[in-house]
């Protein structure tokens, strides 16, 4: 009886390490791709409204320690903040001192779809939802 449980157990231990080592994998190839290149927002819906070219003159760029910059063409780059949430498939975005356009990213979005070169997401608010689909620049 004693082998099969210690069979059990380290079975147990092997694949809940498995588990791990593969999130963390995931992670690290999900941090990679948004940290590696420079973003732009392709679509900004406000509820129905469509302002997507109220973003036109921004790039942004994530970096590893939590940092984004939102850069805009001939203006001073803004600084905020970004975690992601692999497990609620989330992204909060926070850019603290920022007006117009750019204070509408801040909040916890919703990631829909994604891949290496685009994200989608969206973001519950009174009376509807926000769209974001952001991509990264060639």
């Amino acid at each position: 009886m004693k082998p099969l449980l210690s069979l059990i157990l380290l079975t147990f231990i092997f694949t809940s390490g498995c588990k791990k080592a593969i999130e963390k994998e995931k992670e690290r190839q999900l941090m990679a791709a948004i940290t590696d290149g420079v973003w732009f927002i392709e679509q900004f819906k406000e509820k129905n409204t469509d302002i997507t070219a109220s973003f036109s003159d921004y790039s942004f760029r994530f970096y590893e320690d939590g940092k984004v910059e939102g850069i805009r063409t001939g203006q001073p780059t803004e600084t905020g903040t970004w975690k992601g949430d692999l497990l609620s498939k989330t992204i909060d975005a926070q850019f603290a001192q920022a007006g117009d356009p750019l204070n509408k990213v801040n909040g916890i979005w919703k990631i829909t779809d994604s891949y290496s070169n685009y994200v989608e997401a969206n973001m519950p608010v009174t009376g509807g939802k926000n769209i974001l689909h952001l991509r990264k620049r060639e």
